[in-house]
């Protein structure tokens, strides 16, 4: 026992002080001694597992913990020896049995987190708030709690903590942690704060150049601020690095579909998705790609896992069948995504109403955001209409129709697949909503008392979501002064929440100040809002929800944007509102040279709808 106990205290001391090898020697020389001493066995695993050799650790470890199974070192340097052999789950349990024989055992703790994150796992909070406690200058734990607070936030409303503060605090006490600057880089562009995840981005990239990781973080954030050219270079930089890097191809396929290369976004995306065929976003952008392109077949077939569907599936209560097209069905249809979207798959509305009308459907209940339900009912009054609800229901119980019994539920997103399988197919009436009459002649009456004689032009130029990442999809009030300006026309507001310091900014650099409608809510009042985009001589809207309702009421209408998109199907024109015609920025270019072209478009297009007696056609 002297000499084992001598050899142990020798081979600890040069382990302590770093001479691992030297430890290893010693400890073999005890286990000639004492073959299955258990501390020495524990301490050679150990050393091994210290030494880059984690399956000769192994067994000596579960050697340790045969003899000694109430030692939770032991179990978390097994954990740790599993996890590096990629078995994770009993990884996971063996550092948990460490935790439960030493709670504060702090390298258990830091183990849990390792695990889970090289995983691709959520990390365990409770784990991390522990290391957080136990070592709170350690960059480990707050990066795990970032990473937790991440996961736990993510989709939700802004919280105290949603992740970066203690990533940022992570990155603090260690600015050389290479996996936790690149991970504040992905929080910040999640939280849709694509300028800060650039910059984050970057460091990122010093601390690991030959990372595809770090390199594909970069490139989503600067893809978030349309500098495509920078994003594609740092695409293509990390497939380079890693070929078999999903999202490295992904983000490649992403700045060429901006550019408008859809049959190259194709084929990285069709890359990126035999990597990861898993990948529900890969596969909804590669059916982006194939829509843009106008391959209808291929792009609604991949349509089909968008995200949103999934989601609408696993709403309690929901038929078993999935209509597709069966006579016959009580059909439910669910809204889905935003307004804009819900007023695009609205197109559809016309053919299950003829449906319902010639007996091929016993009937129809459609969901849908409360502010369309005027236009709906009068429209087709054939069809019956539910609130859209998503609040918090027990599982089974029903949300939806009061005394409709469906046989069959549809997501309104698969419609087009199903009514639209060809461009051929979509109907050139442009109507499909039809506005309040008395409500039109009302404003009609107003225009013309405030603006006698000349067109009168509805402008939205932004989405009410100002976030960082979505200000290059919309140009702000000033960059609009030269349709503001132009003596031919008056505008009149349509943007749909408070502009009110805007409108104050343009009056005070000297633009003419746009009509508001006087007592519209312009944002919970659609039934009003279509009226008075019906009484207007046109509509000029960026990509939102206006532009959306301008062709559904069949207004003429000039929309802009960041691109053509899959909605264009392939087509010049949208063949969804043929009203409406889309004009758009190319990557690099500033908002003033668009606004150019939209306003000598929206000139164009007064000029072509006016009548011989001097006014624009109006909608009657």
């Amino acid at each position: 026992m002297t000499v084992i106990a001598t050899l142990l205290g020798r081979a600890v001391a040069a382990h302590r002080s770093g001479r691992i090898a030297d430890a290893v020697a010693i400890y073999r020389d005890v286990l000639a001694i004492e073959p299955e001493h258990a501390r020495a066995s524990h301490l050679l695993g150990f050393a091994l597992l210290q030494l880059g050799s984690p399956a000769a650790a192994l067994p000596l470890l579960a050697t340790a913990l045969r003899r000694a199974p109430r030692t939770p070192d032991a179990w978390a340097h097994f954990g740790l020896a599993l996890s590096a052999l990629g078995q994770e789950a009993s990884a996971t349990a063996a550092l948990r049995r460490a935790l439960l024989l030493s709670p504060a055992l702090l390298e258990a703790a830091t183990g849990m987190i390792r695990v889970a994150r090289d995983a691709g796992r959520a990390v365990p909070e409770r784990a991390a708030a522990r290391v957080v406690v136990l070592a709170p200058l350690r960059a480990v734990g707050w990066h795990g709690l970032g990473l937790a607070r991440a996961g736990r936030a993510f989709g939700t409303a802004a919280a105290h903590d949603d992740g970066s503060v203690s990533l940022r605090r992570a990155a603090l006490i260690d600015p050389t942690d290479r996996p936790a600057v690149t991970d504040l880089a992905d929080t910040l562009r999640s939280r849709r704060h694509p300028e800060s995840a650039r910059t984050i981005g970057r460091w990122a990239v010093c601390l690991g150049p030959a990372s595809s990781a770090v390199r594909s973080t970069l490139a989503a954030s600067l893809f978030d601020l349309d500098r495509i050219d920078e994003a594609d270079t740092a695409a293509r930089t990390a497939a380079v690095l890693a070929p078999g890097n999903a999202r490295a191809y992904g983000n490649r396929a992403q700045c060429l579909y901006r550019a408008d290369r859809f049959a190259e976004a194709a084929g990285e995306g069709r890359r990126a998705a035999m990597i990861d065929p898993r990948d529900p976003q890969i596969r909804a952008n590669l059916s982006s790609y194939h829509l843009a392109m106008g391959r209808l077949e291929t792009g609604w077939r991949l349509f089909r896992d968008r995200p949103s569907r999934r989601v609408l599936s696993q709403r309690p209560g929901l038929p078993a069948a999935v209509w597709s097209g069966e006579t016959g069905a009580r059909l439910m249809v669910l809204a889905e995504q935003g307004l804009g979207d819900e007023l695009l798959f609205a197109t559809c509305w016309p053919d299950l109403a003829a449906r319902v009308r010639d007996g091929r459907l016993a009937a129809v209940a459609v969901e849908l955001d409360a502010r369309l339900r005027p236009l709906a009912e009068r429209t087709y009054p054939v069809l019956r209409w539910f609130d859209r609800d998503r609040s918090e229901r027990s599982a089974g119980t029903p949300p939806y129709c009061p005394g409709f019994e469906p046989t069959h539920w549809v997501a309104a997103g698969d419609l087009p697949s199903l009514f639209r399988p060809e461009v051929d197919a979509f109907p050139d009436g442009p109507l499909h909503l039809v506005p309040d009459r008395g409500r039109i002649a009302a404003f009609r009456r107003w225009l013309d008392a405030e603006a006698p004689g000349i067109p009168r032009i509805g402008l939205c130029w932004r989405s009410g979501l100002r976030t960082g990442d979505r200000l290059k999809y919309y140009p702000a009030l000033p960059d609009c002064r030269i349709l503001l300006a132009r003596p031919e026309w008056r505008v009149v507001v349509l943007q749909y929440d408070d502009c009110t310091d805007e409108l104050a900014a343009a009056a005070a650099a000297g633009l003419p100040p746009p009509l508001l409608p006087p007592g519209l809510d312009r944002r919970d009042d659609l039934d009003g809002v279509a009226a008075l985009i019906a009484a207007l001589d046109i509509v000029v809207s960026a990509e939102t929800a206006v532009l959306a309702l301008a062709g559904a009421v069949g207004a003429p209408t000039v929309g802009f944007g960041l691109g053509r998109g899959w909605v264009a199907l392939g087509q010049s024109r949208s063949p969804w509102y043929p009203t409406v015609t889309g004009l758009h920025r190319r990557p690099g270019e500033d908002w003033e040279p668009l606004m150019k072209r939209v306003a000598d478009r929206t000139a164009e297009t007064i000029a072509q709808t006016k009548e011989p007696g001097g006014k624009a056609a109006r909608l009657d």
